[in-house]
């Protein structure tokens, strides 16, 4: 029973580890796309999801990188090039491979990140769609 606070601190340090590269994974691919990465000052965008705001798309990181990644339309369409060009380098790899039992880096890699499929951005109480 003494090891229990041991393993627990092991595996809170694991998981945040993994949500770190996750995060950093994202931003990597955001940036390649063309995304300005800029101060979060903005209240109110969810955490790590892509938000389509009219013409334009935000990412926000509060927790890693506290900011916020802002694009076009075009950036949005090259970004989900490179996730579906990652998407397949990845599935190609792990076929010719037999990944599971790999220690090679692409097996393992963050290579799917998620919140990089845009939502629309929530209408602010008061406002129509519209405004």
């Amino acid at each position: 029973m003494k090891c229990a606070p041991l393993f627990l601190a092991f595996a809170l340090v694991g998981c945040s580890a993994m949500q770190s590269q996750t995060a950093a994974d994202s931003e990597e691919l955001l940036a390649q796309a063309g995304f300005r990465r800029q101060p979060l000052g903005e209240p109110g965008l969810p955490a790590r999801q892509l938000v389509r705001e009219g013409a334009m798309y935000k990412f926000a990181d509060p927790d890693f990188c506290r900011c916020v990644y802002i694009g076009t339309e075009s950036d949005y369409a090259e970004l989900q090039r490179l996730r579906a060009e990652r998407i397949a380098d990845h599935e190609w790899y792990v076929r010719r491979a037999g990944a599971a039992h790999s220690p090679h880096p692409m097996a393992w890699t963050a290579w799917r990140p998620e919140g990089l499929e845009a939502i629309d951005a929530p209408v602010a109480a008061g406002k129509t769609a519209d405004q």
